[in-house]
């Protein structure tokens, strides 16, 4: 049975089809290196950015009702960054992504409860084993957390509860006293 109708159906699925890859394939991407570089503009990199309404970093927050967000827009070609977390009582999860908004490493309060951590980030590219070696040679402890991330650019995103007035309180006062700047010898 070959009708003008079915093509037109056909062809109709799968021009649908092909818009919607389209969409979820560069959209997303997009909208993360327009965010990037508002924070950018506004704060420069290395440097922890509390989201709050009408700052760039808010422009990132995706459930801001019933999460708190803090945000380091990294650039890794001077050197390591380290990022001190001091991390509420409450659920948390720092998330680091690269420059096209793939997640390089997540970590929560469920696989880690602790409250602060260090998590440095290198840029493996150069060599990866002197970063290894530097890593193990340092005086850190055991809440240091090494990542190596592949890029030299990215985004880590802190989150934690704020539902309620008191879970938001608790998160802003981790925040401030979080950092993100040149690792430490």
């Amino acid at each position: 049975m070959r009708s003008p109708n079915a093509f037109w159906v056909i062809f109709g699925m799968l021009t649908a089809l092909a818009m919607h890859l389209a969409y979820a394939l560069f959209v997303p991407a997009s909208q993360l290196n327009e965010g990037v570089a508002a924070l950018l503009e506004s704060f420069g990199p290395n440097r922890l950015v509390i989201a709050e309404p009408g700052n760039a970093a808010g422009a990132l927050a995706a459930h801001e009702a019933e999460l708190a967000y803090a945000v380091c827009v990294f650039d890794l070609s001077s050197g390591p960054l380290e990022i001190k977390a001091r991390v509420p009582d409450q659920y948390w999860s720092i998330e680091i992504y690269g420059n096209r908004g793939n997640s390089l490493y997540t970590l929560n309060d469920t696989q880690a409860p602790r409250r602060q951590l260090s998590v440095v980030l290198y840029d493996d590219n150069p060599d990866p084993q002197a970063i290894v070696d530097a890593a193990n040679s340092s005086n850190r402890g055991l809440n240091t957390i090494t990542v190596l991330t592949g890029t030299s650019t990215g985004i880590a995103v802190l989150r934690s509860a704020g539902a309620g007035k008191l879970e938001r309180q608790r998160a802003l006062d981790a925040f401030a006293d979080s950092s993100c700047g040149p690792a430490s010898g």
